[in-house]
């Protein structure tokens, strides 16, 4: 699904690990000031034609993906457009995930045209969607105008561009957001860093909790009995998933159908919790950030980055 993500989130800076990454403290100054202030000098400047025009950028960055990448560069760009046009929540994201996944699974000249065109909508929605999601994610919404956003999306399908005469300018209004963006994603995944660590730090102390040396906390709500899986073992398993705000993201229980799959093939936190099991056993595991997902989380998981997180397993069978 990256494959319709890449341009929108240029905007953000790179997830990976960010040990050595820049705090708010220490980032190079610039013409913006990016102390706590920044997001007003940096709307200061004629307030109105910065943000315009910042959305406006940014939604002709975005639609470049449907340019350069011949999965998608085919499409029905009107019906690209009426997707990013339509209003978030107001149709179903998963089905549209399908769609896509369908879709991109299929060579060009097998598809329907009717595929082919719930895939371009889909594909609208969907970067659209993904987007509002990220800026949500680091609380910078409020520097967008969705109706400027819009109108650069459309012109980047059709090939124009109001800076094409001035394109210095453009870079520099660019390069401001993204330096405001940088020091607001920073903020927003330290605090994502800070919530999982504290938790873990009171939690140990809790009756019932163990830790294994990773730093995985588990608590046992039932022993099984037989013999423990290895890291290369397959397992048939139920198990739901939640975040710290208690928020569930995943269940295989409201699927209403078992999961199988190889304790090599999911994340490091499954990988070694599972082999603390036996067939029968019923465990709460509390994974650190850095043994789930990290900072890449599916899209399609509400997972926010750096997030700790909690499952309740059960282990039904080694297959």
């Amino acid at each position: 699904m990256k494959v319709y993500f890449g341009i929108v989130l240029i905007l953000l800076t790179s997830c990976g690990d960010d040990s050595n990454s820049s705090t708010p403290n220490t980032m190079a100054k610039s013409s913006v000031d990016l102390n706590e202030n920044s997001t007003s000098d940096y709307m200061s400047d004629s307030t109105s034609y910065v943000k315009d025009s910042t959305s406006y950028i940014i939604g002709h960055k975005i639609s470049q993906q449907f340019q350069g990448q011949k999965e998608i560069s085919s499409l029905n760009k009107d019906l690209i457009l009426d997707g990013f046009q339509d209003e978030i929540g107001s149709y179903d994201k998963t089905k549209c995930f399908e769609t896509v996944e369908k879709a991109m699974a299929m060579a060009e000249s097998s598809m329907s045209q009717n595929l082919s065109n719930d895939f371009a909508v889909c594909a609208g929605r969907l970067t659209k969607n993904e987007f509002i999601l990220k800026m949500e994610e680091v609380d910078a919404t409020y520097l967008i105008d969705e109706s400027m956003l819009t109108e650069g999306f459309k012109d980047g399908l059709r090939l124009q561009n109001i800076f094409d005469g001035n394109k210095k300018r453009e870079e520099e209004l660019f390069s401001q957001l993204n330096r405001i963006l940088e020091v607001k994603q920073s903020q927003a995944f330290i605090k994502n860093k800070l919530k999982g660590i504290e938790f873990m730090n009171e939690n140990r102390s809790k009756k019932g909790i163990f830790e294994t040396n990773s730093g995985i906390q588990y608590k046992i709500l039932r022993n099984g009995k037989g013999a423990y899986p290895s890291a290369t073992s397959r397992v048939k398993v139920n198990y739901k998933g939640s975040m710290l705000s208690g928020e569930e993201f995943d269940s295989s229980y409201k699927r209403g159908q078992p999961s199988e799959f190889g304790l090599n093939q999911v994340i490091p936190g499954w990988t070694e919790g599972i082999q603390l099991m036996r067939p029968g056993s019923k465990f709460i595991f509390y994974i650190p950030q850095e043994l789930a997902y990290g900072a890449n989380p599916d899209p399609r998981s509400g997972i926010k980055p750096y997030s700790l997180l909690i499952f309740e397993v059960e282990l039904l069978e080694i297959l």
